[in-house]
């Protein structure tokens, strides 16, 4: 008897509950495994044999296979047996990194999107020009596009009919540079939520318009332009997205920025523009236009990040004694600041802009390595050959009086500057609670253990403070 019921526990538990499931449910549970996983399903038994059939959700990728002719081979069998089949795939996505015929790439993607697509993502090689179907632009019910390098679109005498697309993601693709398709990919998509335009080599000079009354989170990353002579005009961007929570905006391309509606719904901003010499505007118009739009966010931003570029031409804007640097308004919502900054003028702008932080609680101090910049992208009269210096207020800051709690500073190298600053924020951050000193690479240990001691020594403005030092 004991050996029996022995044996009946060993089957329930060795029972396939699985299988006992009805189809559709496997298919959901395998949607979510790798694509060459969930099909390796079809060998553990006759009733699995076609369950991949059911499957809606499909993700390849070359890199998972021994080699390009397997995968290659793989997908057009995948495609020749798919076509046989009733369910329409929902959620394609394809990455491939090797180098297929243009021809055959296109086969694949044709034969993959059909009226039922819910998400479309497609990297294909930059040297890869793969047409995208014109009946995507049709797609209703599509709501994730997200598109890299090698896809050709042609938006001539399409119209674009995106009723569901809340996500849309465009990276180094041709058409970036006519900046008519862009607005009117915008316009054809109402409930547009996340936008992502990236492009490195941008060869327009036109103006862009990001004109979107639902869009929430937009990234903008423009980092190098090809200069014509032969074209002179000055690029601009234009942002009409009154209900914006979050901007990622690195613009070393546009000469002008311009802000339609201002986003009063705005939570979160990186900012990182770059004045280069190619520009027509002049270098002072230029950090004009940059702290106005600064001007118009501080009112509402709560999360910021300056990025290096963006803190050298502010510091241009202190050491050129410029109008629109004085009397900046209040940070009136900001709750948590990142700035990259060193040197003596950029220094002043971290003076200017802490003071403007009323409520400020989470500062993270990075260090700007301005020799890593590339040439292409130097500033006009920047003097980055200046030494660091730090200079103490005459006036404590208002947040390190009253709300300041965390301070983190990242790429810390222990000269005399960054210890005079750490020690100020020590001695006057009354209500701190943290201060993180995250050393850079190559600092040595006796350089760590000097700063350790000279930083733990000296008088603490809050008796909650805890100081604390780390290493990459």
């Amino acid at each position: 008897m004991a050996k029996d019921d022995k044996r009946k526990r060993c089957e329930e538990v060795n029972k396939d509950m699985i299988s006992s499931l009805p189809n559709v449910i496997i298919g959901h549970i395998l949607s979510f495994l790798p694509t060459k996983d969930a099909l390796c399903t079809c060998i553990l038994s006759k009733s699995w044999r076609e369950l991949w059939r059911s499957l809606s959700n499909f993700d390849f990728d070359d890199r998972t296979s021994k080699s390009k002719i397997i995968f290659g081979n793989f997908m057009d069998r995948f495609f020749y047996l798919h076509n046989s089949r009733e369910n329409s795939i929902t959620k394609f996505r394809l990455r491939v990194h090797g180098n297929y015929p243009s021809s055959r790439l296109s086969q694949w993607i044709d034969a993959a999107i059909k009226d039922n697509i819910e998400e479309l993502i497609l990297w294909i090689p930059l040297l890869t020009r793969v047409p995208l179907p014109r009946r995507v632009f049709s797609c209703e019910k599509l709501v994730v596009l997200n598109l890299r390098y090698g896809i050709a679109i042609d938006l001539l005498g399409v119209g674009v009919r995106f009723s569901c697309l809340k996500v849309l993601h465009l990276e180094g693709l041709p058409m970036l540079d006519d900046l008519a398709s862009i607005e009117k990919l915008l316009a054809g998509s109402p409930v547009l939520e996340e936008l992502k335009i990236e492009h490195e080599y941008c060869q327009s000079r036109n103006a862009l318009r990001v004109c979107s009354s639902s869009l929430k989170r937009l990234t903008i990353r423009f980092t190098r332009i090809r200069y014509y002579r032969k074209d002179p005009g000055c690029r601009a961007l234009t942002l009409d997205t009154p209900n914006l929570e979050l901007l990622i905006l690195t613009d070393f391309v546009s000469e002008e920025l311009n802000v339609q509606q201002l986003p009063c719904s705005l939570v979160e901003a990186s900012i990182s523009v770059a004045f280069t010499h190619f520009f027509i505007i002049q270098l002072d118009s230029y950090i004009d236009m940059a702290v106005q739009f600064l001007r118009l966010i501080m009112p509402i931003v709560r999360i910021l990040r300056l990025c290096g570029t963006t803190m050298r031409i502010l510091s241009n804007a202190v050491r050129k004694k410029l109008p629109c640097f004085e009397d900046l308004p209040n940070f009136q919502n900001l709750t948590r600041l990142e700035i990259e900054a060193s040197g003596d003028c950029r220094w002043m702008v971290l003076h200017e802009i802490l003071k403007c932080s009323v409520k400020l609680e989470v500062f993270i101090l990075y260090k700007d390595k301005a020799k890593d910049t590339p040439k292409w992208r130097s500033l006009v009269c920047l003097n980055s050959s200046v030494i660091p210096k730090w200079r103490n207020p005459e006036f404590a800051p208002r947040c390190m009086r009253s709300s300041l709690k965390v301070i983190e500073c990242v790429d810390f190298e222990g000269d005399f500057s960054e210890i005079e600053m750490a020690e100020y924020f020590i001695k006057n951050a009354l209500v701190l609670e943290k201060m993180a000193i995250r050393f850079g690479w190559g600092v040595t240990h006796n350089s760590k253990e000097r700063v350790a001691k000279r930083l733990s020594g000296c008088q603490i403005g809050s008796e909650a403070c805890r100081i604390t030092f780390s290493s990459p």
